[in-house]
């Protein structure tokens, strides 16, 4: 009996579903560890209400990427380099993503104090990238023949920010089926340059690596393109929605309370997320609905 369904597509839903759950199990322990008790559900809850959330169900590499990925940051986060180090190799085989994790994960080290020792752990997640350049430069006579590919296809060239910007505002101005989706990515840019923000106020200068690249190149493409896709991999927003959804999480000075213990008088811990849940919920069910229905969905 064979372990996947016969044929690319139901076997891409099965490894999509089985990472996605994996992925949500390691976000909701990374919330966990991070704290305050009870922010594991929460950041769970913000990542599946995410606009672009069907893109773990449904056979790309959203989902395989975060089963990676997310170990890898908690690996980290608890001092596991070699672990953070190979798990972010195998998140770096499956998305481009990966080399900007593996930047982040530098500067995690470097910010975290660990000794020098480990450091030589953080070459391994850029070995993938590494062989893939230079398979092409064998096979291809160019080292980054893939990004050729990728601006051939899809034709996202880099151009000045204010050029992208005023190309996606002409396409969310205009009308037809696809409109919507415009007006979605301006709202996903502004989302990210808003999420840049906070990170540089909270000083989570790893996390502002691995978000700040990705915003950074998402708007200064040729014009706006699948940026709430790509939000799907901002487990730093998903971990700020938990943090600030549970119970007493913080006071005015940023203290957290003891763990499973809620402060007296503490504020309720389910507006965050209910606000959440209402800005993001009805888009994350028209842009499920859009995709359904094998329309462009970002």
């Amino acid at each position: 009996m064979p372990l996947l369904p016969d044929g690319w597509t139901p076997a891409g839903l099965v490894i999509s579903v089985a990472a996605a759950l994996v992925a949500t199990v390691a976000l909701a322990r990374l919330a966990e560890f991070e704290g305050p008790r009870g922010a594991g559900p929460y950041a769970v809850a913000a990542l599946l209400l995410s606009p672009a959330s069907v893109f773990l169900f449904v056979g790309r590499t959203e989902a395989l990427f975060l089963a990676f990925a997310l170990p890898a940051w908690l690996a980290a986060r608890r001092g596991n380099w070699p672990a953070a180090a190979l798990l972010a190799a195998a998140a770096s085989c499956v998305r481009f993503t990966g080399l900007l994790l593996a930047l982040a994960l530098v500067v995690e080290f470097l910010t975290s104090g660990r000794a020098v020792r480990q450091a030589a752990w953080l070459a391994v997640p850029f070995v993938p990238t590494v062989l893939l350049s230079v398979y092409h430069r064998v096979h291809d006579g160019r080292w980054l023949a893939w990004q050729d590919a990728r601006e051939a296809g899809w034709g996202p060239s880099p151009v000045w920010p204010w050029e992208s910007l005023a190309a996606t505002w002409q396409g969310a101005l205009g009308d037809g089926r696809f409109v919507w989706m415009f007006r979605l990515e301006l709202a996903g840019a502004v989302a990210g340059i808003g999420l840049v923000v906070v990170l540089f106020h909270l000083r989570r200068w790893s996390e502002l690596v691995y978000v700040g690249l990705q915003v950074g190149a998402l708007v200064c493409s040729a014009s706006y393109l699948a940026i709430p896709r790509a939000a799907v991999l901002w487990w730093p927003l998903f971990l700020l929605v938990g943090r600030a959804s549970a119970p007493g999480a913080a006071d005015r000075t940023g203290a957290t309370d003891t763990p499973g213990r809620a402060r007296r008088g503490a504020r309720p811990g389910w507006w965050p997320i209910v606000v959440y849940a209402l800005a993001l919920g009805p888009l994350m069910v028209l842009n499920t609905m859009t995709f359904v229905d094998s329309a462009w969905a970002g």
